[in-house]
């Protein structure tokens, strides 16, 4: 899987998860090997951050800035709320009440 493939599904899996009122959301794979394992399924896949254990060296992904974009912006105890949006435009969006009362919007362009 390309890093572009993982980060379009990473944008449709957790945008539209959010936007159904899920209670949190986890990338059960944050990091890999370079074969994309190991993990339990043996189905060997993309994750935000590819470990070369053999060159001591680690890659950040597309998909690792994405998910910073919500754990640097969307505080624990945040609550989402409504984003209306024109249909058939390509762009997607979460949005979220901080605790401190902010509003925070993420948005994906497609």
């Amino acid at each position: 899987m390309s890093p572009n493939d993982s980060i379009v599904n990473f944008e449709a899996n957790s945008f539209l998860d959010m936007n159904h009122w899920v209670s949190g959301w986890v990338d059960w794979n944050l990091a890999l090997d370079l074969t994309g394992g190991p993990n339990w399924a043996r189905n060997f896949v993309d994750a935000a951050v590819i470990v070369n254990a053999t060159a001591d060296e680690f890659y950040k992904q597309p998909m690792f800035y994405a998910l910073g974009h919500f754990s640097k912006f969307v505080p624990e105890g945040s609550v989402r709320v409504e984003v209306g949006l024109a249909t058939n435009t390509g762009i997607r969006a979460v949005a979220f009440r901080t605790p401190s009362g902010c509003l925070v919007i993420i948005f994906y362009n497609r």
